[in-house]
């Protein structure tokens, strides 16, 4: 009984000096109220879940809600950008697609904000987006297409085409990752090489072995040495969509004026496939340095025109 009323009265006691221990405890300032967490809503991966993503950054930004429109940029961010670049292009190009596309990711938000107000500014606020899978994909521009060549992985690209019916500008690029559309920036098919620092046994392997003699060339000279052509079929199925245009190929010629590379720089696909087809077999008279044979680097323009 005594040790139930002691136990009772301790507790009073307690209770009765909190508040003198509370207001002689040191003063500490209380936590800043954290801002409100801004959710962005789950879009599809499909055209039409970028366009409504991109269209609702359009209204954040017409309704000058920056506060919301920076969470959306935020959430364009791609997670881990150096694993999905080689994950597409490839464990050896693949770092040289994220270091061309670095600048872009960096810079994006502090872009998009005046770019969305730009295209206000002009009326483009028609949005059509594009989901790039197959490599000569209909709807893959002239500079797309040979981008969508580079890829290991099939993983599509999105590009959107903001228009005010008469002009279109395009945002390349997005890609669906991690339940989200992502920025991954703009880059060119073909991004610089990385430097690479040579092992002792390669740097005695380059000093003892003098490489091959190449030369640049500018398309139109090299033409004039053009002995063997075969045309580029024109397919059915441009004529009938009316397509037409120049593919731009960038070709390494051997010194016996065979195409020794080849790679298509611009041209859309169902022109461009039929074009690479037949430069491959065409053939040059060599090129003499100083009386010798030697390498050529040149640009060759395939046009191909309705008739």
């Amino acid at each position: 009984m005594n040790q139930s009323r002691n136990l009772l009265l301790a507790s009073i006691i307690l209770l009765l000096a909190s508040p003198t221990i509370a207001q002689s405890s040191p003063q500490t300032a209380p936590p800043a109220p954290a801002g409100p967490t801004i959710a962005i809503p789950s879009y599809p991966d499909t055209p039409r879940g970028l366009e409504k993503l991109l269209g609702e950054m359009m209204k954040l930004a017409k309704a000058n809600d920056n506060q919301t429109l920076a969470a959306y940029v935020k959430s364009l961010a791609l997670p881990d950008s150096d694993s999905w670049f080689k994950s597409v292009f490839g464990d050896e190009r693949g770092p040289q697609y994220a270091a061309a596309s670095a600048a872009s990711q960096l810079g994006v938000q502090r872009a998009i904000p005046p770019t969305l107000a730009n295209l206000l500014k002009e009326n483009k606020t028609g949005i059509v987006a594009h989901r790039l899978e197959g490599s000569c994909d209909k709807a893959a521009t002239a500079k797309e297409y040979p981008l969508l060549l580079q890829r290991e992985s099939p993983v599509p690209l999105y590009d959107a085409r903001f228009s005010d019916g008469a002009t279109e500008m395009i945002w390349q690029y997005f890609a669906y990752a991690d339940g989200g559309f992502r920025y991954v920036g703009n880059f060119a098919a073909y991004p610089p090489v990385l430097p690479k620092k040579p092992s002792a046994a390669q740097g005695t392997q380059l000093a003892a072995g003098e490489p091959d003699k190449r030369i640049l060339v500018g398309g139109n000279v090299q033409a004039a040495r053009l002995i063997h052509q075969e045309v580029p079929k024109y397919r059915q199925e441009a004529k009938d969509a009316r397509i037409q245009g120049n593919v731009t190929i960038h070709a390494i010629i051997a010194k016996d004026g065979s195409i020794r590379e080849a790679h298509v720089v611009e041209g859309v696909g169902v022109l461009a496939e039929p074009a690479l087809d037949a430069v491959r077999k065409w053939r040059y008279s060599p090129t003499l340095l100083s009386g010798e044979p030697v390498e050529v680097d040149t640009t060759i323009t395939v046009v191909f025109t309705l008739g």
